[in-house]
Parts: structure tokens; sequence; C-alpha cells
């Protein structure tokens, strides 16, 4: 019989910060199962010991019945994906296609599709890759800190609350940036380190705890180590926040509203900045280079998928 983690000691994870390489941390939090410091250098939160075995599987019951609810609104979800994609295209007008680490259910490849880009989808489930194709879309399994495409495939490269699940950041800005096209974008969503809960109430949280995130998530980036482990990787960032003009809907009969839209969201972000009740961080971040012109892309019969 396999000796539950909870009885088992904690052992080494991270022995050193994932961005910036600095040993010295603080001690944010430590439960039986494990531990999160603080870098001393960078800021950066990481999980510095846990026991082996901690958690469950990214398959079938984590997307099934995780509190996230991966499997439910999918509509809502869709949309949502579509305002950050337009997002996306207000630096990169040019794109053609996207990819979406972590691709979960498809809401961004059905968002990308409807906005006439050619979709790609990766993650690290076999569920959730299988769901994906079922649904028409274009997936593969695998990790964002070792991707199976070839250097510059695609103009947009999307990891939403993707970049915390893995022990190294670092090596997956690198292949995001690897994998992109000069000129290309990259959209980083993470959870906000400066959230109010994680800083004043550790335990009364989710982001800590071993039977909730704790097991699944090895680091948490505050605003300005985001940017600036996205600058080590050779990405470029351009803009942190939410409250992104989008000019290609400033025209005719919704100007109006998408001016409306902005103001309001100005106002916002930077009040949960201030307040610290931004949940999440929203980073684009832009590969240097002049980006090609490239040719729509051609309706292609998709091989059959076993």
């Amino acid at each position: 019989m396999s000796t539950p983690p909870s009885t088992l000691a904690r052992v080494p994870f991270l022995t050193s910060c994932p961005v910036c390489g600095a040993t010295e941390a603080r001690e944010v939090i430590t439960y039986p199962e494990l531990r999160f410091g603080r870098c001393a250098g960078c800021g950066l939160i990481y999980k510095q010991e846990q026991v082996p075995g901690l958690g469950e599987a990214y398959e079938e019951n984590y997307f099934r019945f995780n509190r996230a609810g991966y499997l439910q609104r999918w509509d809502h979800r869709v949309r949502k994906c579509r305002r950050q994609i337009l997002a996306c295209l207000e630096f990169a007008p040019h794109a053609r296609s996207l990819l979406d680490v972590g691709a979960s259910a498809g809401y961004v490849l059905a968002a990308a599709k409807s906005l006439g880009l050619a979709e790609m989808g990766l993650d690290l489930s076999e569920f959730a890759v299988q769901l994906c194709r079922e649904r028409g879309f274009q997936a593969e399994r695998g990790s964002l800190a070792k991707m199976p495409f070839p250097d510059a495939s695609f103009d947009i490269v999307t990891a939403k609350h993707t970049l915390e699940h893995i022990e190294s950041p670092m090596d997956g800005l690198r292949e995001i940036y690897r994998v992109l096209r000069p000129g290309g974008v990259a959209f980083l969503i993470v959870p906000d380190a400066a959230y109010y809960k994680i800083p004043l109430m550790p335990r009364r949280g989710r982001s800590f705890r071993p039977d909730r995130r704790g097991w699944q998530h090895h680091v948490y980036f505050y605003e300005r180590n985001l940017a600036d482990a996205s600058a080590r990787a050779g990405l470029t960032p351009v803009k942190a926040g939410k409250d992104i003009f989008r000019s290609r809907l400033a025209r005719g009969p919704r100007a109006a509203y998408e001016y409306a839209r902005y103001a309001f969201l100005l106002g916002w972000v930077h009040a949960c900045r201030v307040t610290h009740l931004r949940r999440e961080l929203q980073l684009i971040c832009v590969k240097p280079g002049v980006a090609q012109a490239l040719p729509p892309p051609q309706a292609e019969p998709r091989a059959a998928v076993g």
C-alpha cells in the first residue's frame, strides 16, 4: 500500500529562483506537504519543497471536477477569449496563426478560428488534446517547456494560467520566443502574487493549499518580475493590464461603446492594481524583428487523428 503524501517528508523542489537564479529566499508559507519562499533577488514566489507524489494528474477527472469548471460556460469563455485575441491583434495585425499552450477544452482555439486564424492547441493532458480534436480543432500533446513545433511557427502564442504550472518558467518563455515568428505576440496570464490574500492571509486562500492550487502551481509572479522574466527570454513587454484600446472596433456605431469601455478599463485596472484586488496578471510581449506578411491560411484536409 502506498504511503499518503501527507505522511511523507518534504524533499527539495526548487533549490534556487527559477528566474534569476538567486539562492536566498524568505519563507512565505509552510505546510506539512510543501513550502513556498520569496526570492530575495527578483521577488518571485516559488516552491522550495514538496512531498513526492502530491496532487493528481491533468486528465479527465481534473477537467471534469475541478472548481474552475473547465468544461462549463463554453459561450462565455469563447467570448472572453475573442476579446483577448483582439487585444493581441492590436500589436500583431498581420497575424494569421495562433498557438494556445494549455489548450484545455479549446475555448481559445474556437475564438481564434472564429476570427479567421489558423489554430493549434498544445496540452500536457491526453484527455484535453482528444477533446479539442473531437471539437474540430488542431491539437498536439506536449509541454510548454519543450514544444513539438519548428522555430518561427506562429504569429500569436497564448499561455493563460500555464506558466505557473511548470518548474522552469524561463524554459517556457524561451520556447514561446522560439516558436514565435519575428513581430509575433506572446499573450501571458498568470496569478497575481500581489493579490491581497497572498501576503495577508496565505492560509485562507487557495493559492498555496496542498489540496487546492499548491500541488499544481510552482511559481507566483508580480507584474514587475513577469516582465523581467519575459525580457530575459528575449521578448519585449509592450502592455501590462487589460486596458487596451481596440482600434479595429472603434469605428461606426460601436465607436462610442469602445471608447467608454476603454475609459472604464483604465480606471478599473488602476484601482485593482492599487488595492491589490487583481487576481491575475496579463502581459503582452512582442518578439523583436520585422513581421513578414504571409498569405491567409489555405483550408487543407485534416489528417485522420487516432
